[in-house]
C-alpha cells in the first residue's frame, strides 16, 4: 500500500466570512475575529483571502512588521496605495508583491463605477534574516497553458499559477524538500494527490518531494506555492 502524504484540505464552504455594505472577504486560514481549530496557517503562509469589493468602495489593512503581502487581481482591476507613498492600479495578469520591514497601512480601491472586483490577498510572515525590503511588480499570460507560470518569489516562499485544459495533468517538485506545499484552487476543479478539489478549495502537503494532478474541467486555474513550515527569527 502507498502511503499518503500527509495533507489537510481547507474546504471554500467553510472559510471565515466578513460581509458590510462595501466588501465581502472569505478567509481561508483564521483572521482577525474569525478562529477555527482546523483553520491554522500554514506555515509561514498566514493569510489567503478572497476580496469582493463593491463599486467605488476601497478597505484598508493594517500590515504588521516583516510580512510579505501578494495582491492579486482576480476580476476587474484594483487601484492600490500605501503609506510609504507607493500608488498603483493592478490589472488582470498582474500581481504586486510588497514587503512591510515595518507595520504598514495599505488602501484597495474599486475604481468601476458599476462592477464588483475582487482579488486574493495573500501574506507571509517571515524572520528578518530571511527579510527583505522591496515594491516589486510582475506579470503572467493566462494564455500560457498547461504548465505553471511562475508568479513570486519571496526569499523561501515560491508561488506558481497555471490554466489547464480538461484532463491535463501536471506536477511540482520542491526546490526544498523540508518545505510544504499549498494549492489553492482559483477556477473549476482538479485531482490533486488523489483528492477532489473544486473553486477556492485549498489542500496543504507536508512531507513531500513532489505532487501531481489533473484538471478536471476546462480553464481550470490553480496556485501551487511553496511554503517555509519552520519558524525562523
Amino acid at each position: 500500500m502507498i502511503a499518503q502524504i500527509p495533507a489537510q484540505i481547507y474546504k471554500s464552504d467553510t472559510r471565515g466570512i466578513f460581509h458590510s455594505e462595501k466588501h465581502n472577504c472569505f478567509a481561508t486560514f483564521n483572521f482577525e475575529h474569525y478562529h477555527d481549530l482546523f483553520r491554522t496557517a500554514f506555515g509561514s503562509l498566514k493569510v489567503l483571502n478572497e476580496v469582493i469589493l463593491a463599486p467605488q468602495q476601497a478597505i484598508t489593512r493594517e500590515i504588521s512588521a516583516n510580512t510579505n503581502v501578494i495582491i492579486l487581481p482576480l476580476f476587474g482591476g484594483v487601484e492600490y496605495k500605501d503609506n510609504n507613498g507607493n500608488e498603483e492600479f493592478l490589472r488582470l495578469e498582474q500581481i504586486r508583491v510588497m514587503a512591510a520591514d515595518d507595520d504598514l497601512s495599505i488602501e484597495v480601491f474599486n475604481p468601476y463605477e458599476s462592477e464588483n472586483i475582487s482579488y486574493l490577498e495573500i501574506n507571509f510572515q517571515m524572520g528578518k534574516q530571511y527579510f527583505k525590503n522591496y515594491f516589486q511588480q510582475y506579470e503572467f499570460d493566462f494564455h500560457s497553458r498547461n504548465k505553471l507560470n511562475n508568479l513570486f518569489e519571496i526569499e523561501k516562499a515560491i508561488g506558481f499559477i497555471g490554466v489547464y485544459d480538461g484532463r491535463k495533468e501536471d506536477s511540482y517538485t520542491l526546490k526544498n524538500p523540508e518545505n510544504g506545499v499549498f494549492v489553492f484552487i482559483i477556477h473549476g476543479a482538479f485531482e490533486v494527490e488523489n483528492r477532489l478539489l473544486e473553486a477556492k478549495d485549498g489542500l496543504a502537503l507536508k512531507k513531500t518531494e513532489a505532487i501531481e494532478w489533473e484538471a478536471l474541467s476546462e480553464n481550470a486555474v490553480l496556485l501551487v506555492i511553496e511554503v517555509p513550515l519552520k519558524d525562523e527569527n
